[in-house]
């Protein structure tokens, strides 16, 4: 009897041939952690930059220290395309995070075990992914971040061509919103304004006292860098003492900044501090700076090298070789209580005992403690994962010792421990209850009087852009402010409520004025000049503007009712044009009566005294005898159209086809010559 073999069709075949490529680059194409000490391919634990990563079945919850057995790892299949698929989705960064790509590839594997019996990635299709999503469902967190993540991993299993069926572009549905729930601004991506005035309320009373704890400390001052610059929360442990810098602009008016590595543009960038933050981002570093100095030369001891127990306060006056009693050995390690000392001295010694101890030895085994808390000391994160070196830990803002922003358990002077994300996320997250005993752990803000508040560190990034974007910043400068690559990342960190936004629109085209008049007082009223007063460029207009209107056409410079200040510049520059315009034209029209092409007109007498007033007014005006400021009115010749009618009036004048000397009716000269030369050509 022959033995049977399982029919695979030419799409299932072809499936396999992409799985077993896209493994192949993975394995042995990509450079991705192969130069890591201890990493190894074939192993069931990996040793990464991240740490140790562990495959896995979903659910399976085991200590960090114990290995998982075969029935607790993925099927044999599924476990190489699960290495490729965090290999490859690193895309060369050695220090991205896996967390998340892990936990998708734990949800998939699960999904496809409970449909079919077994995980086989050639085979995903809608109903696996469904079943994904219940998956999600029955988790307490994270429903849309880890429904992402899982349909980027369809989308690669579809584009790969290592599923046959058509999960291109399957959507889950914690990203289907209402077109009314589209409206509505993201409030779960803003932090909430009573967690920012509480954090706000507790920073301001370390102006008016000194009753602040180092965690409150912490907290506040994070908060407060936080919110002058969109940065990322791991990004602080780059921050030095001095990265709070300022420069002179071009304005010469003084610019501060913060100045550090970025790990995600792996490049040291600039940032600027708002005007409103500079003050309160300077007062955060300084008192972070103050608490965490013990920290800072702690850390400087150790990188020297001494043999010497540390010299910190509690350390007893007795000979380096001198046996310690009990109470001089707490007091050297800085601990509260006998039982508090016996768990430390297990932690380092592997023994509860306190007697036998010299300060040598007892300083060989506290070095050696500090070495396996601060795996990469004199650093507290690996330097390898970056281009550029982090701070040292005696230059750094934040080093803190152990348990030093703990409010029950006593700070130990002679042991460090390195700062991570979570020192601050933990924190301002919500109360959270222990699975063992119940028992509820409140958070920083249930502490302090403000329960049921809780804040997400990258719920500033996205309040500071969309802050700047209210004030009318461009999204191009938002976008290199906030370091990123493109302007379309820097949309989904944008949160307006659309009324604000139209109003803000509307503003622009209708703007809108406050005509609201301001008092002023009777002393102010009576300097006032009374009545309809009407400014020129010349000067101010004296004539009585609501007995009759102007009757001299704005002759203004040959009025008696304009009234000169005597120095004002922007008057005496007006009257200069004028008489420059007046003797250019003046010049010109002499030239061609000299030369016989015209006649000398009235035109020339009226221009020829024009000109001698306005060089009167010049003079005027540039008279060192008076002084600048000085009201002055010059006569005028106060001509008008109505008194030439009623002082000149005469009899209608009659014009006749034979005789040019009828045209005596005629005072404008040019008009009589230009009509004569008219009856003459008739």
């Amino acid at each position: 009897m022959s033995n049977p073999i399982d029919f695979q069709s030419k799409s299932q075949i072809a499936c396999q041939k992409h799985l077993q490529s896209y493994i192949h680059l993975a394995k042995y194409v990509s450079p991705i952690w192969k130069n890591h000490p201890g990493f190894d391919w074939n192993s069931d634990v990996w040793h990464t930059p991240r740490g140790n990563l562990r495959f896995m079945t979903y659910g399976v919850k085991l200590q960090a220290s114990k290995l998982p057995t075969r029935d607790q790892q993925f099927d044999p299949d599924f476990m190489e395309f699960a290495k490729a698929y965090i290999v490859n989705t690193r895309k060369g960064d050695p220090a991205k995070a896996f967390r998340i790509d892990y936990l998708a590839v734990q949800i998939i594997g699960a999904a496809l075990t409970l449909v079919d019996g077994h995980a086989d990635i050639t085979r995903l299709s809608e109903r696996h992914l469904d079943k994904a999503v219940e998956i999600i469902k029955q988790r307490n967190k994270s429903h849309h971040v880890t429904a992402v993540a899982v349909r980027t991993l369809a989308r690669l299993v579809a584009d790969q061509n290592i599923s046959p069926h058509s999960i291109k572009y399957w959507e889950s549905p914690f990203s289907n919103h209402s077109q009314a729930e589209s409206t509505k601004p993201v409030k779960q991506s803003l932090p909430d304004d009573e967690a920012l005035l509480a954090l706000a309320e507790i920073f301001s009373r370390g102006y008016h006292s000194d009753d602040l704890d180092d965690e409150a400390v912490f907290i506040t001052s994070i908060t407060a860098i936080l919110l002058s610059v969109p940065m990322r929360i791991a990004e602080k442990l780059r921050l030095r003492l001095d990265s709070m810098k300022s420069e002179k602009d071009k304005n010469g008016d003084t610019q501060w900044y913060l100045h550090y590595y970025s790990t995600k543009n792996k490049k040291i960038v600039t940032k600027g501090v708002p005007a409103t933050m500079v003050e309160h981002c300077k007062e955060a570093f300084r008192r972070l700076t103050a608490i965490t100095e013990p920290g800072r030369k702690l850390a400087l001891y150790l990188e020297n090298g001494s043999t010497k127990f540390y010299p910190h306060p509690g350390v007893p006056a007795v000979h380096a070789d001198q046996i310690l009693t009990k109470n001089e050995v707490i007091s050297a390690l800085g601990r509260r209580t006998e039982k508090s000392t016996e768990q430390v001295m297990k932690h380092m010694s592997g023994s509860y005992k306190l007697e036998g101890w010299t300060l040598n030895s007892l300083w060989e085994i506290v070095r050696a403690y500090n070495m396996k808390l601060n795996p990469f000391f004199p650093y507290q994160v690996d330097p390898e994962l970056h281009i550029t070196k982090p701070p040292k830990m005696s230059e750094s803002l934040l080093c803190f010792l152990k348990l030093q922003i703990s409010q029950s358990l006593a700070t130990s002077p002679v042991l460090l421990t390195p700062a991570n994300q979570h020192y601050y996320s933990t924190r301002v997250s919500p109360d959270r209850v222990a699975t063992t005993n119940g028992k509820t752990y409140p958070s920083f803000f249930t502490k302090h009087g403000y329960p049921s508040l809780s804040l997400r560190s990258h719920q500033l990034r996205h309040f500071l852009n969309t802050a700047a974007k209210e004030a009318g910043v461009g999204i191009e400068t938002i976008t290199k402010w906030s370091g990123r690559a493109s302007v379309k990342q820097t949309r989904d960190y944008i949160h307006q409520d659309p009324m604000r936004k139209a109003e803000m629109y509307s503003a622009d085209v209708i703007p809108v004025k406050d005509v609201t008049p301001k008092p002023i007082t009777a002393a102010e009223y009576n300097i006032l000049n009374k009545g309809p007063i009407i400014s020129t460029r010349y000067g101010i207009c004296t004539h009585p503007w609501t007995i009759s209107p102007c009757q001299k056409s704005g002759d203004c410079l040959n009025c008696s009712d304009l009234l000169h200040c005597k120095g004002h510049k922007n008057s005496l520059a007006a009257v200069k044009v004028e008489r420059d315009h007046v003797a250019e034209n003046l010049a010109a029209t002499m030239k061609e009566i000299e030369a016989g092409n015209r006649p000398a007109t009235r035109w020339v007498e009226t221009h020829t005294r024009y000109l001698e007033r306005l060089n009167q007014i010049v003079a005027m005006h540039e008279d060192p005898n008076i002084p600048d400021g000085s009201p002055v009115q010059m006569v005028g010749k106060d001509f008008t159209h109505a008194k030439r009618i009623m002082l000149n009036k005469q009899p209608k004048a009659e014009l006749t086809n034979n005789s040019g000397s009828v045209l005596s009716g005629i005072d404008d000269e040019d008009l009589q010559l230009c009509l004569q030369e008219m009856m003459s050509g008739n």
